[in-house]
């Protein structure tokens, strides 16, 4: 028992190990701040495909739909709207574009209803 005592701190180390537990920062409770990204994972495929139509707006508004995809969690009833579109430099007519050359091309579905913004699903084949 007399060769533990040697390990035992002193009066004097624990009141500096006490103020130095003490200093240290405390974690924040509010959220950090996470810059907007796309969710993955993009098939390399469907982008592939997606590239091949001759305008490039069909890549942008598939990119716009996998972000959206991202923030509901899912690839069926997103809602494009221009709103979300403008930040990648799309206008209303080159995002109906963009939807008509991809579902032309097979990599979506769009539901379109006078009035609103149109719903999107996207077909991803599962197949490696």
């Amino acid at each position: 028992m007399d060769d533990m005592e040697q390990f035992r701190y002193s009066d004097s180390e624990q009141s500096v190990a006490q103020s130095a537990r003490s200093k240290t920062p405390k974690t924040s409770t509010k959220p950090r701040s996470v810059a907007a990204f796309i969710r993955g994972p993009i098939p390399l495929g469907w982008l592939a495909q997606a590239a091949k139509v001759p305008r490039r707006n069909a890549v942008l508004v598939g990119l716009v739909l996998f972000y959206l995809a991202g923030l509901k969690k899912d690839r069926n009833g997103l809602v494009l709207t221009v709103r979300r579109c403008k930040p990648f430099g799309l206008e209303r007519k080159s995002v109906q574009r963009g939807l008509a050359d991809l579902e032309k091309s097979g990599l979506i579905r769009v539901t379109r209803t006078a009035g609103q913004s149109p719903r999107v699903d996207i077909f991803v084949s599962e197949t490696k």
